[in-house]
């Protein structure tokens, strides 16, 4: 439920929400477990009467806060919810507020239809749903590939045995070819959803590129720049300095190790060149 209400007491609240969801007094009274005459006298204003489990159970209902129903806020949707409500063991719910798990790719795929059809496939994936079917389609394919083979004698039931059989089906492969394919298209809709930045990376490394030369090049002859490794070395760990999270002693040891790989890059290709006069 989506969008905000105008501000009312609980009992506005109850008579908007029967309206809006088409509920009667009695099939409320129904739902929650108590009488129609006891929601009515509570409606009218009759009785102030309304015990905490009823409020809890016309709360979930209706799918609202009670903060909602109590008239406290104006937005119906819940924002705070037990592990327990949301079905989460203690576990699940420390993975994400430890930042093991990725809250906000949790969050896009759990707003995902096609994901929300996904753990239930997983579901009967678990509890041997399909594959108990395609045991039993393979056994009955089997056992008339058999007869073919026994009672026919000839060539074409043989052949036809043959194909009866390889219409087998193993047994979890549907499941997994299904699942499979529905988590790719959730993945691919969240990521149309999400877009890209290509442009404005290609966009930085160029800039960054240009910006690495210039420096590199200053005081220099621009067609035959005298570039050392310790510069390109140098260049590059400065562009990176102020990304966000990157640790200057990781990054000291990831300049000496690039210096020297550009260094013996540079030596093994002027032994090169040295040496071919002589080949």
């Amino acid at each position: 439920m989506e969008g905000a209400y105008l501000p009312g007491n609980i009992r506005q609240r109850m008579q908007e929400l029967m309206k809006e969801h088409k509920i009667t007094q009695a099939q409320l009274a129904t739902r929650i477990g108590s009488t129609e005459s006891a929601i009515s006298r509570f409606v009218s204003g009759k009785t102030d009467k309304i015990s905490t489990e009823h409020l809890l159970r016309i709360a979930k209902v209706f799918e609202v806060s009670t903060d909602f129903l109590l008239g406290e806020v104006n937005t119906p949707d819940r924002t705070n919810f037990d592990i327990e409500e949301l079905g989460l063991s203690v576990q699940a719910a420390r993975n994400l507020y430890t930042g093991k798990a990725n809250a906000e790719i949790v969050n896009r795929l759990l707003e995902s239809p096609r994901f929300a059809e996904v753990t239930y496939m997983i579901e009967q994936y678990f509890d041997d749903t399909l594959a108990a079917g395609f045991v039993g389609q393979n056994q009955m394919l089997s056992t008339l590939s058999v007869m073919l083979r026994r009672n026919v004698k000839t060539d074409a039931a043989v052949q036809a045995a043959r194909t009866v059989n390889r219409q087998k089906v193993p047994v979890y492969q549907a499941d997994l070819t299904m699942i499979q394919n529905t988590f790719m298209a959730a993945l691919r809709e969240v990521k149309k959803e999400i877009g890209n930045d290509f442009t404005a990376a290609q966009t930085l490394t160029k800039g960054i590129t240009q910006q690495m030369f210039s420096e590199l090049t200053k005081g220099a002859d621009v067609h035959t720049p005298a570039i050392t490794p310790e510069m390109i070395s140098a260049a590059i760990t400065q562009s990176a300095a102020g990304m966000d999270g990157v640790q200057k002693d990781a990054l000291d040891k990831f300049g000496q190790a690039l210096t020297e790989f550009l260094q013996s890059t540079l030596d093994h290709a002027q032994e090169k060149q040295n040496a071919s006069p002589e080949q």
